[in-house]
């Protein structure tokens, strides 16, 4: 008894109609996962057909029609995976992916500037984005001066000017309150065009309550004097240093005596209310102690004064 094998036939055509059609994508600039997906019915033609016109042709004769599988699977496996393929490239993401692993680091100044405050404001809330350093320090006028560097993630350094801008600082007002914001990017997939702060150096009126929050490596602060209430949260790693003849009363929650630190002699003792009982809070008082600076933080708080 004879055998004869369908489905290598329209295998064969599938793959040659595939490689045309991939070839019209191209040249019209068309999408062939498009193409593919409105005329992909065909191959059941093919394959139905080829078995139709074996069964009609060899009706007569004793001849065993036998489908061949593995030849049927590893044609579509080949035109599943380049299609994959095709759709990677189509879509973007191979560029993405070759954009990001090409890419280098650029570090670019960012201009002084100043920010002028409404006199209902009382209150001013920084938020400081991920691994940032921020150096801050009191001012006696009722503005904010700003300025600093960020990292800019390009192919070259002419690409990474592209993404210059200037809202470097973003500030909104809401009732008696102001909010500081700064633009970071470096949250996204995509690694190519990211801004990433790198050190900003910000400066605030001395008579404003101030809340310093987000996710920043470090804060340096300078406190030559100060008329209000701080609260810094979440910030991995603060420094402050102190003017003389401050009238402050600082309180620091953190993990362990060994992360209070500078020339200053702290008092400690065991966190109150706290549920986590490795928690120690440290505290300084300067003068009368009518302004407070409270910090919460996982990381180390090192003070220092100026000493005579």
């Amino acid at each position: 008894m004879k055998k004869r094998r369908v489905g290598t036939l329209s295998m064969g055509i599938v793959l040659i109609a595939f490689g045309i059609l991939i070839f019209i994508a191209q040249v019209n600039s068309i999408s062939a996962i498009n193409l593919s997906i409105k005329f992909w019915p065909i191959i059941l033609f093919l394959i139905g057909g080829e078995i139709l016109w074996y069964s009609y042709k060899y009706r007569d004769e004793d001849i065993n029609i036998k489908y061949d599988v593995f030849s049927v699977f590893i044609v579509l496996l080949i035109v599943v995976i380049n299609l994959g393929i095709y759709g990677i490239v189509e879509t973007g993401v191979a560029s993405k992916v070759i954009s990001t692993i090409s890419s280098e680091s650029f570090t670019f100044k960012i201009p002084y500037r100043e920010i002028e405050i409404g006199n209902n404001i009382e209150k001013i809330i920084v938020e400081v984005p991920r691994h940032c350093k921020l150096n801050m320090r009191s001012e006696k006028d009722n503005k904010i001066i700003f300025s600093g560097s960020a990292d800019i993630a390009a192919e070259n350094k002419e690409k990474a000017k592209e993404f210059l801008n200037d809202e470097y600082i973003i500030t909104k007002s809401s009732g008696n309150t102001l909010y500081v914001s700064f633009p970071d990017t470096s949250i996204h997939n995509n690694r190519a065009g990211n801004f990433s702060p790198y050190k900003f150096n910000l400066s605030i009126p001395e008579d404003k309550k101030v809340e310093i929050n987000g996710e920043g490596d470090s804060l340096d602060l300078t406190l030559d004097s100060m008329k209000n209430d701080w609260v810094i949260d979440n910030i991995s790693n603060v420094k402050i240093r102190l003017g003389k003849n401050m009238d402050t009363k600082l309180e620091a929650l953190v993990y362990g005596v060994e992360a209070l630190g500078g020339n200053v002699k702290w008092e400690t003792a065991n966190a109150e209310n706290s549920e986590e009982v490795d928690k120690i809070k440290g505290k300084l008082v300067y003068g009368e102690g009518n302004n407070s600076i409270y910090i919460l933080t996982s990381g180390e708080v090192e003070v220092n004064t100026l000493r005579e």
